[in-house]
C-alpha cells in the first residue's frame, strides 16, 4: 500500500530531526517533489529504510539512496556476478549444449539475459575460460545494474517515460520511413 501523506510526513520530520544542518524541504515545493518521489513505497519499508540510513550515516540521503535502499529491503541483495557464473557451469553440466531454452529457463532473469546475449552456444565451446569468464562478468554488470535502475525508479516516473518514448518511436519511425511498432513495411 502506498504511504500517505501523513506517514511521509513522519519519514520527513525523522530526516530533518537526524540532519537539522541538511535543510532537505527548505520548501513545500521540495516537501512535494519528495513525497510524489517516494509515496509508491510501503509505509512500513520507508520507515526501516529511513531508521537504518540514520543508524549508519552520516550525511542525508537523496531520493535515489533511500529508492535503492527500498529496493534492497523489497528484493535483497542482488546476486553478484560469480553467482550468475556458478548458474552457467551448471547448466552446462546438466543440460549441454542441446538443451539452450532449459538451460536458461533454470538461470535467474540477469544470468538468462547475459547468456542470450553472449551465445549459449558459444559458451559452452568456448575454450578460452579466462576470456569467456571475463566477457561475462561486464555483460552480466551491465545487465544487472539495468535491473537494478528499473527497480529503483518510481511507477510514475516509468509511466512519463514510456509516453514519451512511443510517440519518439513513431516519429523516428515516420523520419526513416520505418514502419511503425506493429506494422509491417509494404514496400
Amino acid at each position: 500500500m502506498p504511504m500517505t501523506t501523513d506517514e511521509f510526513k513522519l519519514i520527513a520530520a525523522g530526516l530533518q530531526t537526524a540532519y537539522p544542518w541538511a535543510n532537505l524541504f527548505p520548501t513545500g515545493e521540495a516537501m512535494t517533489i519528495w513525497f510524489k518521489k517516494l509515496r509508491d513505497i510501503p509505509y512500513e519499508v520507508m520507515s526501516a529504510v529511513v531508521n537504518r540510513w540514520i543508524d549508519t550515516k552520516s550525511s542525508p540521503p537523496s531520493i535515489a539512496d533511500l529508492r535503492a535502499e527500498a529496493n534492497v529491503v523489497v528484493n535483497g541483495l542482488p546476486p553478484t556476478w560469480a553467482d550468475g557464473w556458478e548458474q552457467v557451469q551448471k547448466a552446462i553440466g546438466r543440460y549441454g549444449y542441446m538443451q539452450r531454452e532449459a538451460a536458461i529457463a533454470s538461470m535467474d532473469e540477469v544470468t538468462g539475459e547475459t547468456v542470450r546475449r553472449m551465445g549459449w552456444q558459444l559458451i559452452c565451446e568456448s575454450e578460452n575460460v579466462d576470456a569467456l569468464r571475463a566477457n561475462f562478468r561486464m555483460v552480466y554488470e551491465t545487465m544487472s545494474r539495468r535491473v537494478q535502475e528499473g527497480r529503483m525508479i518510481s511507477s510514475g516516473t516509468q509511466q512519463k517515460l514510456e509516453a514519451v518514448r512511443i510517440p519518439q518511436i513513431a516519429d523516428l519511425s515516420e523520419t526513416l520511413k520505418m514502419p511503425k511498432p506493429g506494422e509491417t513495411h509494404t514496400d
